[in-house]
């Protein structure tokens, strides 16, 4: 029977493991869709005139509308943990589809916690029998440590890295 040894574990070194254990389940966090509570959007009422639109939108396909012509801009986004992204760039191109008949719409955005694909797709709320328009974050690409580390080998700008990261996905 092999030998086991046993010591003693002190409250500091039980409280360091826990914080290890959750630091690296918050940061892996990102490597699975993470849904997403509340945004909050910038909003150019010119550009929503111009559209022919007016707030409170009627329906999700005018949100989407005012989206791609920047007339609302994501600038936080907030995880149901409460969790809160600063989105620095939003990229309205669509990267992607994904879901049943391709109802989702996949987006990149840069925010203080990295390079994320962003979903959204019109929703239906049982409880109100209403629709309204869910975003979740697909997946992390990239940190922001790997951001910078990037703009800074390759000499890019975060337009130049937005455009290069836009180009890899939708060209593979």
């Amino acid at each position: 029977m092999p030998n086991i040894e046993a010591r003693g574990t002190g409250p500091e070194e039980v409280m360091r493991d826990i914080e290890n254990i959750s630091g690296t389940s918050r940061e892996n966090k990102y490597a699975f869709q993470v849904g997403l509570k509340d945004l909050d959007f910038d909003i150019n009422e010119d550009r929503i005139k111009k559209l022919g639109l007016a707030l409170p939108f009627q329906n999700i396909d005018q949100a989407e509308q005012a989206l791609q012509y920047q007339a609302i801009t994501p600038t936080k986004f907030i995880e149901y943990d409460d969790t809160e992204h600063q989105v620095l760039i939003f990229d309205r191109r669509t990267v992607g589809y994904s879901g049943f008949m391709d109802c989702v719409t996949h987006s990149l955005a840069i925010t203080n916690k990295g390079l994320f694909e962003v979903g959204r797709y019109p929703a239906i709320n049982l409880s109100a029998a209403n629709h309204y328009w869910q975003w979740f974050l697909h997946r992390r690409l990239s940190t922001p440590e790997e951001i910078s580390d990037t703009l800074e080998s390759q000499n890019y700008t975060i337009d130049q890295y937005m455009e290069n990261i836009y180009q890899t996905i939708v060209n593979k």
